[in-house]
């Protein structure tokens, strides 16, 4: 259990630079990074299910670092992937 949890950590952090670097490399979202100011989880999630990849990445940031919700490595993979899927779109 221990080896998976590693694992999905080990993937999370390579989701997260490689959405870094899509960033850097001037990929702008799909929204025109216009994500929520604020860290509600409710409204990060409806705005990165309208299409927002920059509130995507916040919720997966959220979820791997534990802020405001429980840590949960397998919650923000899915947000990293979902922000790296609408990174690409643009």
């Amino acid at each position: 259990m221990k080896n998976v949890q590693n694992a999905l950590a080990r993937v999370s952090l390579m989701l997260a630079l490689a959405s870094g670097a899509l960033f850097f490399a001037g990929c702008e979202t799909p929204s025109g990074g216009k994500a929520p100011a604020s860290n509600n989880v409710e409204d990060l999630k409806k705005a990165a299910n309208a299409g927002d990849a920059d509130a995507a990445l916040k919720l997966g940031d959220i979820y791997l670092h534990g802020r405001g919700v429980p840590k949960n490595n397998v919650e923000a993979e899915t947000w990293y992937k979902k922000a790296a899927e609408l990174f690409q779109k643009k």
